[in-house]
């Protein structure tokens, strides 16, 4: 049983007092003109079915759509605050009152409720074309709108996915979930699943983005199996699965540096954010360092001292003690100087060699512009034009083709 039955008023009143009985709602708020708002007592007398409450909203200028529409959103949300009124456990019916009432009351109240109904019949008087003759009335539902209005849901989830606006692309998803009809909800429920597992992603949060990531994977495989091979979602679940091969490899064959400027490249090029793009770009230097630290057993938030060559083991301990933890941490550059030194050890030119041999050019350049920004230590924000320089640096410092990094999937659904 709905709690709330909002309904437009004028014309016949048997309709109207049909739809109460039929729906027996606890609350009714009418939409009325100010020349039948009388109707409501009426209405209310008349009806088998008594409700515990009402509420009028009267309009002054019933012939005009902007007029109605602007009085029902000005005052139907104090009434459905007060009323603590829920969406599915509303009724909207726009039987009764003018052409331009029936049209606001549905504009107004399309984004609060999924569930409309209208009562017609097939008796009417003046040969057929006039109202449905009292006692002749019949329910009629109409199809719940938001199907066909959930086309429009697609397209907006597609601009805000494809504009890395991923917590907004997966609320939209929910909230169509909860207005379609329940054919359709599992679709936009797995849907908000697959974005919520690349909103995981992009925030560095693996371990929930694989689980998510696959938790859709095995849902959109049973809603594939019934669509032609042709079919776009195939396409877009050949690129989930690789997606989540990635993810599932993440921490494997370097993956994580990749991942690192691959979501920078996202902040420059979707976002425009250039300054979080640098810095990004900065980090995948230092983790590069660090994964190669990590392959002589040397944790660079707490360095062993005794895994540090002799040539740089007491510089190392003097500069980089940190008192109040008692370690000895290092940053980018204190690690690529320790990896040089390995790599001499060891007969190696590495990234350690590497480092130092373009600290001048490649390097120095990422080093300025990341410390030099507005969200580091300086005052100058990061444009375009450096964020590529910097990008150009790193690809060639770690030699890195861009086309082996990630990329998430662009939505048409």
């Amino acid at each position: 049983m709905p709690k709330t039955l909002i309904l437009s008023v004028g014309g016949s009143i048997s309709p109207l007092i049909y739809s109460i009985n039929y729906h027996k709602p606890e609350y009714i708020i009418f939409f009325a003109s100010t020349g039948t708002k009388e109707q409501a007592s009426e209405i209310l007398q008349d009806a088998a079915h008594k409700p515990k409450g009402h509420d009028l909203i009267i309009t002054e200028r019933s012939e005009s759509l902007t007029a109605c529409l602007n009085k029902l959103l000005s005052q139907l949300p104090e009434k459905i605050r007060i009323w603590n009124i829920k969406p599915e456990e509303t009724i909207i019916d726009y039987t009764g009152g003018t052409k331009s009432m029936s049209a606001s009351l549905v504009l107004a109240t399309i984004e609060l409720s999924s569930n409309f109904s209208y009562v017609g019949g097939e008796e009417r008087n003046k040969n057929g074309i006039g109202v449905v003759i009292d006692g002749k009335e019949k329910m009629l539902y109409l199809k719940n709108p938001w199907d066909e209005l959930a086309i429009l849901e697609k397209k907006k989830i597609n601009i805000l996915f494809n504009t890395a606006r991923y917590q907004s692309a997966r609320d939209t998803a929910l909230k169509a979930a909860e207005k379609v009809s329940e054919k359709n909800q599992a679709f936009f429920k797995t849907l908000a699943l697959l974005i919520e597992s690349y909103m995981l992603w992009d925030t560095f949060k693996y371990n929930e983005a694989g689980h998510k990531i696959n938790n859709a994977l095995s849902k959109l495989k049973i809603y594939c199996a019934g669509l032609d091979n042709s079919h776009p979602w195939h396409l877009l679940l050949k690129h989930i699965e690789k997606n989540a091969e990635f993810l599932k490899n993440i921490k494997k064959e370097d993956n994580i540096v990749l991942d690192i400027l691959a979501n920078a490249k996202r902040r420059a090029e979707i976002e425009n954010k250039h300054d979080d793009a640098v810095v990004r770009i900065y980090r995948a230097l230092e983790k590069r360092a660090q994964l190669e630290l990590k392959f002589y057993g040397i944790d660079t938030s707490d360095v062993d001292p005794n895994k540090v060559p002799l040539s740089i083991r007491e510089e190392i301990k003097s500069k980089y003690f940190n008192e109040d933890k008692k370690k000895i941490k290092i940053a980018q550059y204190a690690s690529y100087l320790v990896l040089r030194e390995i790599e001499k050890e060891k007969g190696i030119k590495k990234y350690g060699h590497k480092y130092f041999e373009k600290e001048k050019t490649l390097i120095k350049e990422i080093m300025n512009y990341r410390n030099l920004s507005i969200i580091v230590h300086g005052d100058n924000p990061i444009d375009k034009r450096k964020y590529e320089r910097a990008w150009k640096n790193i690809l060639e410092f770690l030699d890195i083709k861009e086309e082996n990094l990630p990329v998430f999937p662009q939505l048409n659904i």
